[in-house]
C-alpha cells in the first residue's frame, strides 16, 4: 500500500481554470463512485479536497499508475483538456511532506495563512463520513494534521496570521475612508463566511446582512448571531450594500452584470466593493466593466499579499525544516514498528519448535541470535528479520511470545 496524490493549484493553473475541476459537497459523493466503480480493486481509501487555491485528491492503495486515474478523474470532470499539463504529482513521503505543506498554510496563495488548516480537516472530516476515507490513511491523516499544528505553533509562520478574509478587510480599508460607516453584505454562510463576518464585525464594521439558499443562524462568536436573508432577496439587499462579499459554492456566477447595473442606478452610482471569494467565482466578470463597481476575485488577493512577505518567508523555511524532519522522524518509527513486527512473528513461529530445556539454554545466553542460528530453528528469512534486534529485545520478546 502507498499514498499518491495528484492536483492543480494557483501556482500551476489559473482561476477560469481552476473552476473547472472542483471536488465539494454537491458532488463528493459521485466522485466516490466514480472511483470505487472504476478502480475500486487499487484503491483502499481516499479524500480529496477543494480551496480557493487548489484542488487535490490523495488516495491509499496498490495502484500502478496514479496518471491513469488523474486523467481518468479529469475525464469524469469534463476538464481533461485543460488541465492535463497543469497536474502535479506525489508519493511515499514527499506526497506526506506536501500535505503537511498544504494543511499548514506553506503552500497557500497567501504564505502561512490560517484558514487552510479547517479546511483540510474539514474535508478529511467530510470523507470519513461518506466512507471513503479510513484504516490506516485516517490514522496517517491525524500524524499529519499534528505535523501541521506543530508547523504553525512552533514557528512564527501562525503568528498574527494573515487569512483572505482578513486581507478582504484591508482591501476594505485602503477603498473606503470610513470603512465602519459602510454596509456589508455576505453571500454564503459556510466557514469563510463566518470568517469574514467575524473579521469585519471585530474591526467595527456592523451593519452586517448575510444571504444564503436556505434560512440559517450564523453562530458567529459568544455574544453575535446572524439570521440569513434568502437568495432571491438579494437584487433587494445589493442597492443598500457598500461592500459585497460572496462565498457561496455554485457552479456558475449567481450576481451578473445585470443586477449590479440595476442596483448601481439605485444608489445612484454610489460606489460599491465587490470581493468574491468563491471557487468556482460567484460574480460575472463583465461586472468590472462598471464604472463605478470595484470587482476583486480570489487571484486579486495576491496583490496585498506582500506585507511581512519577508519575515514570513523565513519563518516558512524553518516550518518546511521543522515538517521534513518530524515525517522522517515518522517515516523511521513506521520502519523500526515494522521490522519489530517482522521479528516478533519470526520469533513467535521459532518458539514453537524449543524445548524448555532449550528455552532456559536460549534466555541464559549472552547471544540469543547466535544460538538461534546454531540451533537451525529459524529460517533464512527468519534470522534476517530477527538479526535487526539487539540481544535484550530478541529475549524480552521470547518472554512475552512464551507468557502469552
Amino acid at each position: 500500500m502507498e499514498l499518491k496524490l495528484f492536483g492543480i493549484n494557483h501556482k500551476t493553473t489559473k482561476l477560469s481554470e481552476r473552476e473547472l475541476f472542483i471536488i465539494d459537497d454537491s458532488n463528493q459523493e459521485d466522485f466516490k463512485n466514480f472511483l470505487e466503480n472504476s478502480f475500486g480493486d487499487f484503491i483502499e481509501s481516499f479524500f480529496a479536497l477543494s480551496t480557493c487555491n487548489r484542488t487535490e485528491v490523495y488516495i491509499y492503495g496498490t495502484f500502478p499508475d496514479i496518471s491513469q486515474i488523474a486523467q481518468k478523474t479529469l475525464e469524469f470532470f469534463g476538464s481533461s483538456d485543460s488541465l492535463n499539463n497543469d497536474l502535479y504529482f506525489f508519493q511515499g513521503s514527499n506526497a506526506i511532506e506536501h500535505m503537511c505543506y498544504v494543511a499548514s498554510g506553506l503552500d497557500s496563495q497567501v504564505l502561512g495563512e490560517q484558514e487552510i488548516l479547517g479546511q483540510f480537516k474539514k474535508s478529511i472530516q467530510a470523507h470519513i463520513e461518506l466512507g471513503s476515507l479510513k484504516g490506516p490513511f485516517q490514522k496517517l491523516t491525524d500524524e499529519i494534521i499534528s505535523i501541521a499544528k506543530a508547523a504553525r505553533t512552533e514557528t512564527q509562520i501562525g503568528f498574527n496570521p494573515l487569512s483572505v478574509s482578513g486581507l478582504s478587510l484591508k482591501i476594505v480599508q485602503e477603498i473606503f475612508e470610513n470603512p465602519n460607516q459602510q454596509k456589508l453584505t455576505i453571500v454564503g454562510a459556510g466557514q469563510m463566511a463566518i470568517s469574514v463576518i467575524e473579521n469585519f464585525y471585530n474591526n467595527g464594521i456592523t451593519h452586517i446582512n448575510a444571504v444564503n439558499r436556505s434560512k440559517k443562524t450564523l453562530a458567529i462568536n459568544n455574544s453575535l448571531s446572524i439570521e440569513t436573508t434568502q437568495l432571491s432577496k438579494l437584487g433587494a439587499l445589493i442597492q443598500n450594500t457598500d461592500i459585497l462579499v460572496t462565498s457561496i459554492n455554485s457552479p456558475l456566477p449567481i450576481i451578473g452584470k445585470g443586477l449590479i447595473e440595476q442596483a448601481m442606478k439605485a444608489r445612484k452610482n454610489k460606489p460599491m466593493l465587490l470581493i468574491d471569494l468563491g471557487v468556482p467565482r460567484n460574480i460575472e466578470n463583465q461586472v468590472r466593466d462598471l464604472e463605478y463597481a470595484y470587482l476583486f476575485t480570489i487571484e486579486d488577493i495576491e496583490l496585498v499579499t506582500q506585507e511581512n512577505l519577508e519575515e514570513r518567508s523565513f519563518e516558512a523555511l524553518k516550518a518546511r525544516e521543522l515538517i521534513q524532519r518530524k515525517v522522517e522522524s515518522f517515516n523511521q518509527e513506521k520502519i523500526n514498528k515494522n521490522k519489530r513486527n517482522e521479528a516478533y512473528f519470526a520469533l513467535k513461529n521459532v518458539s514453537t519448535k524449543i524445548n524448555e530445556k532449550e528455552l532456559l539454554e536460549l534466555l541464559e545466553s549472552d547471544d540469543p541470535y547466535a544460538f538461534l542460528k546454531q540451533m537451525h530453528f529459524a529460517s533464512e528469512d527468519e534470522l534476517q528479520c530477527i538479526s535487526k534486534l539487539t540481544p535484550h529485545a530478541i529475549l524480552s520478546m521470547i518472554k512475552e511470545i512464551r507468557s502469552a
